[in-house]
């Protein structure tokens, strides 16, 4: 996801905002009435049949799980997930058709134990989630769905309402914020990062964090959702739908050969498609996948220099400042020297690299020394692949064909005189 596609996505959505606010009024109140009745004492003193799902009691003002997975449930999902979240609940199962109090063997040997455990692993959490302790957070004992309902109810700006660990990986891939250890972690950190995210953004930084994760859902993974307010943005989904690239990925060096190339022969007018190509759909791919391809090309260069033994190298490894430079990647060899990569990254298996080149990165090409390209194979698959082309355009390489695909025109003009 580059900048400006996220800044058109932000222009549609802000006119939303208020109108999403205002709509959701009635449920941060429920939301804050909710976390304020429930302090420590009342959580610690809380009577088991208030606490399960499977049970009802009308002189209550709460009930806490019932409260915080469904009347809640516009302000994050948890519903879905098996009851057994909670620890404990009311209920049967596909094997037991009875009625009776479940429990997760993990807190106790009775309900009576399991929930006493629970109760104060919600006051744990409630104050970790006040001191922002990430570390204690992520090792409380309460599942991650329902720790993560928890720490948005009484932290509501605090802590990101996106639960399930599989949407929050989505979400860090699509934006280009997953790491092979983040992936990995807890879901805490995951939240953490994507909150991260949104509060260095320019436009983003100002949202509820509520508004920021319907906004995550509204444009960026249409086939999760299921709220009618958020219908499919379809084209979107289009651009972005058949793109997607999984959380976990082992990337490889590719040694390959260079082979003569055939010339191109050229198009003629009966075979081109009668139906235009959408260019602009096209270069949306092309900009997503290459996006992907810096990504994996910054992380495996930094690999290379750390297992040469050069890890200070390997930390100065960065995407350039900008576009203009001719070249997407500034890495370095082990003398220090500057080597100067363009990434090209495909969806195809190994073999001929076919990509576009812009006349400025044409010319970069043939000025710049340690200048490579980076040809990046099987990109949305667990194992791309990466060919290292050393400069194919300096000295001129005659094995490479380069055919012209555009022209820039120009026309001199002046108002017609009579």
């Amino acid at each position: 996801m580059n900048i400006q596609e996220l800044r058109e996505t932000q222009a549609k959505f802000q006119i939303l905002i208020d109108n999403l606010i205002e709509n959701k009024k009635s449920l941060y109140k429920l939301r804050d009435d909710f976390a304020k009745y429930y302090n420590e004492t009342r959580i610690l003193n809380m009577p088991l049949d208030t606490y399960v799902l499977g049970k009802s009691h009308t002189d209550v003002k709460f009930h806490f799980c019932y409260t915080t997975e469904r009347s809640l449930d516009r302000l994050g999902r948890i519903i879905g997930s098996k009851a057994d979240k909670f620890g404990v609940y009311y209920g049967k199962t596909k094997s037991e058709n009875e009625y009776k109090y479940r429990f997760t063997k993990k807190w106790g040997n009775s309900k009576e134990e399991v929930f006493i455990n629970i109760k104060h692993s919600i006051v744990e959490l409630i104050e970790a989630g006040k001191k922002r302790d990430l570390k204690t957070l992520a090792k409380n004992k309460i599942s991650p769905m329902f720790k993560g309902k928890i720490l948005n109810v009484y932290y509501p700006e605090e802590y990101l309402n996106v639960f399930s660990d599989e949407h929050l990986d989505y979400f860090l891939v699509l934006f280009n914020l997953d790491n092979p250890k983040l992936i990995m972690s807890n879901s805490v950190y995951k939240r953490e990062a994507l909150k991260d995210f949104k509060n260095s953004d320019e436009i983003m930084k100002d949202w509820p964090m509520d508004i920021f994760a319907d906004f995550l859902y509204k444009y960026f993974h249409p086939k999760l959702n299921k709220e009618k307010d958020f219908k499919i943005n379809k084209k979107l989904d289009d651009d972005y739908g058949d793109q997607q690239f999984p959380s976990e990925y082992l990337a490889e060096w590719e040694d390959l050969e260079m082979m003569q190339g055939e010339p191109i022969k050229k198009v003629k007018s009966k075979e081109v498609p009668k139906d235009n190509p959408d260019y602009e759909k096209e270069a949306r791919k092309l900009k997503k996948l290459g996006d992907r391809g810096e990504k994996i090309v910054i992380e495996m260069e930094q690999k290379r220099l750390t297992e040469l033994g050069f890890p200070a190298l390997a930390e100065k490894v960065e995407k350039a400042k900008y576009d203009y430079l001719g070249y997407d990647i500034l890495s370095y060899e082990t003398n220090g020297d500057e080597r100067y990569i363009e990434v090209k990254a495909t969806r195809a298996k190994v073999g001929t690299a076919n990509f576009f080149l812009s006349s400025n990165e044409l010319e970069t090409a043939e000025e710049l020394p340690n200048y490579y390209i980076y040809m990046v194979y099987d990109i949305t698959s667990k194992n791309p692949k990466i060919w290292i082309i050393d400069n194919p355009f300096n000295p001129e390489n005659d094995k490479v064909v380069k055919t012209p695909v555009s022209y820039r025109v120009i026309i001199e003009a002046k108002k017609r005189e009579y």
